[in-house]
């Protein structure tokens, strides 16, 4: 899995300790040691498009990826632009993610809104007591309302360990979903996310006018439980390192989360290339 998911590896990359070894192929002149040492430093890290078996730096000395040593010249490029290493980092993942990664997820049964088959699929990784994901819920919302018949919404649990309530939320969302209120819970934990409790869950939940005893015992059973463990994995194998974590037709999207900004993205996606 390491190999065949860049995002992993990339997002966590760090120049430490790399030592300079050549790139056929990649003009690196100009650059210092540290800064070659950083960037074959990378390419090992990374899998190659052309062969996932293989490592960016395998197929640049090999010299059979002409995609894996225009990558590397562009780390290149980058550094005698100026930039710094985290820089050249953030620039190199993009690029990456945004031509060869595509991720597939499980969308059965994941709570979705907006078009129906809309041609814009955004799949959500949140955490109910992360205070970004709170905020992304108003611009996803803002988002599907400008855009209800391009624009399909799935929401995929991610709860973070540290966060104490994160992972009750996530079940006590997924059993309103078993009684199709799934949407209104997320809102009003959300909500009330400074204040979760085992009782405030069952407290929504008849404020919902759910079945109080079906919720409970859904929100416990193994069913529920393996959802959230098998939506996190999930993200863990689609190289998510933060919530809230959007996938937009299958690739991680890296721009502001700002309504504007994921607008003018989905309309870019609209639009036909000539």
């Amino acid at each position: 899995m390491r190999r065949t998911l860049i995002a992993v590896a990339l997002l966590g990359w760090t120049a430490a300790g790399a030592h300079a070894q050549p790139l056929p192929g990649v003009d690196t002149k100009g650059l210092v040691a540290d800064e070659i040492g950083a960037l074959s430093a990378l390419m090992k890290e990374g899998a190659c498009p052309c062969n996932p078996r293989l490592s960016l730096f395998e197929c640049i000395e090999k010299k059979s990826c002409p995609q894996a040593t225009e990558l590397a010249a562009f780390g290149a490029d980058r550094f005698r632009d100026g930039d710094g290493i985290e820089q050249v980092r953030e620039a190199v993942v993009r690029k990456y993610l945004d031509e060869h990664v595509t991720f597939t997820f499980e969308l059965g049964d994941t709570p979705s809104k907006g078009a129906k088959d809309g041609r814009i699929q955004i799949v959500e990784f949140a955490d109910f007591e992360c205070p970004h994901c709170a905020e992304a819920r108003n611009i996803i919302e803002e988002l599907v309302k400008a855009m209800p018949n391009e624009v399909t919404v799935y929401f995929k649990q991610f709860p973070i360990a540290f966060h104490e309530q994160a992972e009750p939320a996530a079940r006590a969302a997924l059993a309103a979903h078993r009684q199709g209120r799934f949407w209104p819970m997320h809102d009003l934990i959300f909500q009330n996310q400074g204040s979760l409790s085992a009782q405030k869950f069952i407290d929504f939940a008849t404020e919902l006018g759910l079945n109080v005893d079906r919720f409970k015992a859904d929100m416990e059973s193994k069913a529920v439980r393996d959802q959230v463990m098998k939506d996190r994995q999930e993200g863990v194998d689609a190289g998510l390192s933060a919530t809230p974590t959007l996938y937009i037709n299958g690739r991680m999207y890296l721009d502001d989360k700002t309504v504007d900004a994921l607008k003018a993205h989905v309309k870019g996606l609209l639009t036909p290339t000539k």
